[in-house]
């Protein structure tokens, strides 16, 4: 066992330091998501149009769950978490400083290569380790984890108003290099705090040799594991779709239904606030005794389920449209910290980088293909009903789901015991064997 584990339980080492190095990583990559900020300065600067832009987000969200699904939890098995925070930090800057050279050139390459490939894989790949690190935390997991999921939409939320201040003053090239510059600037830092923590090997494991020979119970935990991660990869799917049709049209639904274009622009701020309490609330949840994440993953959604028929029949209540982006974000929040709740519970905190990964592509998936499937049903009725409804089925899917095909499993500690314990069973009887062989006559 290495020294980064708890020498009496085999759990990693709970560490302060972990938590925090952890937070404001994911905080300072969460601008990331500062990209609307930069729409309006970069039509006007390069003569493009809104769906060439559009493309170089959509970039980054591919990069991003490429990196979460398969670079972090390679980089994770190979390296300390302190190098990999840094790395990521300044790889995020430098994409920042080639994607402001857009500007220079008069060109959106830049933008694609930047923004989308370097700055979008390695925001991926520091909230990858952030979640890894969760587990660390000085008090539940759950919570922990819960935190950590808010820490990448507060980086929005936090810097959004920087980004509008430097693109006031020097444009959007200004802003970009200015954030990359800080960015970088910030990666020292990151380091000490993960360094503090005294974690100087990798938190994962590298991928078991499948010519390796496995016990009955090794055998029978990898049966259950498979079919366990894809319920789980289906219903976060169905479930973060059901919020993301409506949190990607979130000031476009309140003024189909009436608001003014200020209410209908503070529906930006129902889904920050509401996705981060989904995201405190469900983490939190997890760590109550009698719950659970599999309990919360059953009846999370149908939290949903009301306000959003609500407003689907309500077709100009603007308080309706209100509810149910509240609702639906608060439900896309309970996702993005149970999951990975389910999962380290499952599969241990030494594989769970890489059972998560497999995992989050269903979020990839979801990011593309929601908001675009809510504009086609707005487009072919002129209102927002038929999404409604749509995200209404999604979220009792994904409670079906979890309830029909998500099967009550042992915990990765229960079948580290049972594994062990037979192994034991087996040596004492291959001992007892080779004693008996050698009084037979």
């Amino acid at each position: 066992m290495d020294d980064d584990s708890d020498q009496n339980s085999g759990r990693p080492k709970r560490s302060a330091a972990a938590f925090l190095g952890a937070f404001l990583l994911n905080v300072l990559l969460g601008t990331l998501y500062c990209w609307s900020c930069y729409l309006v300065p970069l039509e006007q600067a390069l003569g493009v149009g809104r769906g060439l832009l559009s493309g170089v987000f959509s970039l980054a969200t591919i990069c991003f769950t490429v990196a979460v699904a398969k670079l972090g939890p390679w980089l994770y098995a190979v390296a300390a978490p302190a190098v990999i925070g840094t790395g990521a930090a300044v790889c995020a800057g430098a994409g920042l400083l080639i994607a402001s050279q857009s500007i220079a050139y008069v060109s959106a390459a830049p933008l694609f290569l930047g923004y989308g490939v370097v700055f979008g894989a390695a925001s991926g790949v520091g909230y990858g380790l952030s979640v890894q690190m969760a587990s660390r935390a000085p008090f539940g997991e759950g919570l922990s984890t819960g935190l950590i999921t808010s820490a990448r939409a507060a980086g929005a939320f936090v810097f959004a108003p920087v980004v509008r201040y430097l693109l006031d003053g020097g444009g959007a090239g200004r802003a970009m290099s200015t954030m990359g510059c800080a960015l970088l600037a910030s990666a020292p830092f990151i380091y000490g705090v993960l360094a503090t923590d005294g974690t100087k090997h990798p938190l994962a494991s590298q991928k078991r040799d499948k010519d390796l020979p496995m016990t009955t119970e090794e055998e029978e935990r990898e049966r259950q594991l498979g079919p366990a991660m894809f319920a789980l990869w289906i219903s976060l799917g169905l479930g973060v779709s059901a919020g993301l049709m409506l949190m990607a049209h979130a000031s476009a639904l309140l003024y189909s239904h009436g608001a003014s274009i200020g209410v209908a622009t503070a529906g930006v701020s129902i889904v920050s606030v509401f996705t981060t309490a989904g995201r405190i609330f469900g983490g939190w949840a997890c760590d109550r005794s009698g719950v659970g994440a599999e309990r919360v993953l059953r009846w999370a959604p149908f939290v949903a389920v009301p306000a959003l028929a609500g407003a689907a029949v309500a077709a100009n209540s603007v308080a309706a449209a209100q509810a149910a982006l509240a609702a639906a974000s608060i439900v896309y929040g309970v996702f993005a910290s149970v999951i990975p709740v389910e999962v380290r519970r499952r599969t241990g905190s030494r594989d769970f980088a890489r059972q998560f990964g497999k995992v989050y592509t269903a979020w990839g998936f979801a990011g593309l293909a929601a908001p675009v499937a809510a504009g086609c049903l707005f487009e072919a009725r002129g209102d927002y009903t038929a999404a409604l409804v749509a995200a209404t089925a999604l979220c009792i899917l994904s409670a079906m789901v979890v309830r029909w095909m998500l099967k009550p499993g042992r915990s990765h500690e229960e079948w580290k015991e049972a594994i062990a314990e037979a192994k034991r069973a087996k040596a004492e009887e291959d001992a007892a064997n080779g004693i008996s062989q050698v009084i037979a006559p």
